[in-house]
């Protein structure tokens, strides 16, 4: 006969509260599992295991959940009331109960009986939690972006131009705390080089991983656990990399936009940077820090479409913004979708030139993190691209 952990847990018990009665305890064993126990079996098999713990086939598990979250499941030694702490499950589960907060938790009962300790009570302990919105948050809203005040940038009136050309920035998988801000300040002059000359409109596209991590932790937006990186200074330095940029396009151009764009490394981090810069600047630039997958902005009669296609293939993106932006999507002389995400330059899909749509995907100049080496991603070339747009194309591409 073949016994499985609960009848053996209950046998135990029986044993614990009865003594070695062989006969009574096999009827109780009978009426409680509804199959026949004989006495001489339960007595053989308590002689098996007469002062160790029963054997628990129990399998602890961890799981990553596609929302960021965890599911724990764990054999945890504890009593009524720390069932019902929170920080103790999280405790006993090995979360820091300053990262995560408990979803939910579901503990069952199992006795466990040695002749030494009696019976012991055990829970089957099943808890869902998920990472906590961390204190970079406070850092940035509380810190940063309230304290900042505008300020007014002097327009260099003599370089306005009618025929001035639109310049787009997309800077995208900058990973600010990999890379910091010496690393980009040859990046950042190249730039501003093109900067010093009249535009009719500046289009920053910022986010799309700004930063390698989303808090103080180390997590990405989705809660997944990387490379740990210096948020402080990142944040830090990528503020002394784009506010020279962005006040020298006030300086010299008609318009200046900036975008925010999704990323799936620093969701909040790079929105709330951008929502900083807003701050400081929305006086004498236009912001769109909304939270929306795709974005639109036109550069005279250039469609400039933003993903960083991370969830949707970018092959596919072309049906997206033709739908959700049909009437930007009309006027266009020209159709360009912007993508990062794989740290390297390609030309995604062209459907036809004339009245089509071209998906790029944006290189990027960021030091080869960890995984990336490990992964052996190492052989695209270290570079950023930006554009220059006459009214009705793209006239040139260049690399800074």
């Amino acid at each position: 006969m073949k016994w499985t952990s609960e009848e053996h847990n209950h046998l135990l018990e029986l044993v614990q509260k009865h003594g070695t009665r062989w006969q009574y305890i096999a009827q109780l064993m009978t009426q409680k599992f509804g199959k026949r126990f004989r006495a001489e079996q339960c007595r053989a098999r308590f002689r098996m295991y007469p002062e160790k713990e029963k054997p628990i086939e129990y399998k602890e598990t961890h799981e990553i959940l596609p929302d960021g979250s965890h599911r724990s499941d764990k054999l945890i030694r504890m009593n009524s009331e720390q069932a019902k702490d929170v920080e103790f499950l999280l405790k006993a589960h090995g979360f820091d109960v300053n990262e995560w907060e408990l979803v939910s938790a579901r503990n069952n009962i199992w006795n466990v009986y040695s002749k030494q300790d009696g019976i012991q009570v055990l829970y089957s302990s099943k808890i869902t939690v998920k990472p906590k919105k961390q204190a970079f948050d406070e850092y940035v809203l509380e810190r940063i972006i309230n304290r900042l005040p505008k300020i007014k940038i002097p327009k260099a009136k003599s370089k306005q131009d009618e025929e001035a050309p639109y310049l787009n920035i997309p800077l995208f998988d900058m990973h600010f705390g990999i890379s910091d801000y010496e690393y980009y300040k040859p990046t950042q002059a190249r730039i501003l080089h093109f900067l010093e000359k009249p535009r009719k409109d500046v289009l920053f596209i910022i986010g799309q991983d700004l930063f390698h991590n989303n808090d103080f932790q180390g997590h990405t937006a989705s809660g997944r656990d990387i490379e740990r990186v210096d948020m402080e200074k990142a944040f830090e330095d990528a503020w002394k990399f784009y506010a020279p940029l962005i006040e020298a396009a006030i300086e010299n151009s008609e318009q200046v936009h900036v975008f925010y764009s999704i990323g799936n490394h620093d969701e909040f981090a790079g929105w709330a940077f951008v929502k900083a810069l807003e701050k400081r600047y929305s006086d004498q630039a236009v912001f769109d820090t909304r939270f929306k997958e795709r974005k639109v902005h036109m550069l005279g009669k250039n469609f400039v479409g933003m993903n960083h296609s991370d969830k949707k293939k970018a092959i596919r993106l072309s049906e997206n913004f033709s739908t959700e932006f049909p009437l930007e999507w009309s006027q266009a002389t020209t159709r360009t979708i912007y993508v990062g995400h794989e740290h390297k330059e390609e030309v995604v899909q062209t459907v036809n030139d004339e009245g089509g749509v071209v998906i790029r995907r944006m290189p990027t100049g960021n030091k080869v993190d960890s995984w990336h080496d490990s992964m052996g991603f190492t052989t695209s070339h270290k570079r950023f691209e930006i554009q220059e747009y006459s009214e009705t194309k793209l006239e040139a591409i260049y690399y800074v």
